[in-house]
């Protein structure tokens, strides 16, 4: 009976550490497999911020062209308004000199 008891003790260990041994191997697969995706999805991440940077610097490159040319545009504009604005000043002004 002492044997039989023995037998079932080390047969039930033995299954329990083989167990533990199948947990732990399919444990470390899953750390493995998701270390390895989060690695992709990593350089993924990386190379997709790289190539929005690079959109980005191009956006504000033409954003910064077409500025540059309004800026021109207003100048000019503005330009013309203060030389009509001065020429009517000195058509009322003398206008005003011409009725006194």
């Amino acid at each position: 009976m002492k044997k039989l008891l023995v037998v079932v003790a080390l047969l039930a260990f033995g299954s329990v550490a083989y167990a533990q041994d199948t947990t732990q191997t399919k444990t470390q697969k899953a750390v493995a497999a998701t270390k390895e995706t989060a690695k992709k999805v990593g350089n993924g991440v990386k190379k997709g911020a790289a190539v929005v940077g690079e959109e980005v610097s191009k956006d504000a490159k033409i954003v910064g062209k077409e500025t540059k040319k309004v800026a021109k545009k207003v100048a000019k504009g503005t330009e013309k308004a203060y030389d009509a604005t001065k020429k009517k000043v000195v058509e009322v002004a003398e206008d005003v000199k011409k009725k006194d």
